[in-house]
Order: C-alpha cells, then sequence, then structure tokens
C-alpha cells in the first residue's frame, strides 16, 4: 500500500520538477527566483522516499497547473505515507518493500515530517500557475503607477 502511495508522490514529484523548470523569470524578480529555488529544495528533499521507487514517467501534459494544487496534492499523500508508517508492523513491511532496514525506516518517517513541513510552508508563500504550453508563470500583474520625473514635475510637461 505504501509502495502505491509513493509511486504516486514520485509522479507528482516529476511534475512539479517540469513546472519549476518551465517558470521563466525575465524580469528578474527576487521572489520568483527565491520562489523556484525553495520549490528545487522542496523536490529534492522528496528523494528521501521517493529514490526507492523505480517508474518511467512520461512528460506532462500542456496544460495550466496550479503549483498549489500539486503541493497540496502531495501534502495528502505525505500523511497518508505518515500514517502507514506509523505503526512498527507498517515499518516493517515498508522496510521489505524498499529492501532497507527499519531503522532507515524510522528515518524516512522522521525526515517526511519535515518535508510536510516544507510543503505547508511553500503553500502559504506560492501563488504562481504555470501554463505549460507557454512556459511562463501565470500570475496577475499588478498595476503600476508612473510617477512624474522630477523635472516633469517642476516644469509640469
Amino acid at each position: 500500500m505504501v509502495l502505491a502511495q509513493v509511486k504516486e508522490l514520485k509522479q507528482s514529484q516529476e511534475l512539479l520538477k517540469k513546472l519549476v523548470e518551465r517558470i521563466e523569470n525575465p524580469t528578474q524578480d527576487l521572489s520568483i527566483t527565491t520562489l523556484q529555488h525553495d520549490l528545487l529544495d522542496y523536490i529534492e528533499s522528496l528523494s528521501v522516499v521517493t529514490d526507492y521507487v523505480n517508474i518511467e514517467i512520461g512528460p506532462p501534459e500542456l496544460k495550466t497547473y496550479p503549483i498549489n494544487a500539486v503541493l497540496k496534492q502531495q501534502a495528502q499523500l505525505l500523511q497518508a505515507i505518515l500514517a502507514q508508517l506509523n505503526s512498527p508492523a507498517e515499518q516493517s513491511d515498508a522496510a521489505e518493500q524498499f529492501k532497507v532496514t527499519e531503522g532507515a525506516i524510522r528515518r524516512m518517517y522522521e525526515s517526511l515530517k519535515g518535508i510536510v513541513e516544507l510543503n505547508r510552508t511553500l503553500q502559504k508563500e506560492s501563488n504562481l500557475s504555470v501554463d505549460l504550453a507557454t512556459k511562463t508563470p501565470l500570475h496577475e500583474k499588478e498595476n503600476t503607477t508612473e510617477k512624474a520625473g522630477f523635472f516633469k514635475r517642476l516644469f509640469k510637461r
């Protein structure tokens, strides 16, 4: 049972990786750059559990994916995995499935707790959707009024 959820998490991880790779930042906005790096760190942290699964994943469909929706799906999967790894019997079953020791499963369990916290933090700060067809982040542009320069104000032109 844990194995199926880890496979689904691996697919979701690959989708999120593709989304982050396709975010363009033509204005070199620091907040978008920081978000990209935070998401990449989060994606790499998921490998604590997804490295034990070898599956072939095709490219994602070209459509709009809200990053928050992917993060919420991953949070649900992580919570389900944590719930299953909570009991010693499930830990021994997972150790057999992943071919690791029970100590490694306990360390994985504790690492997943931290990853869930990181996921929650990213859900709070991320408000981007990525359109894979155009490879750009979708977010509302803020309307800014251009201030008149010093000389324009001085000479009222």
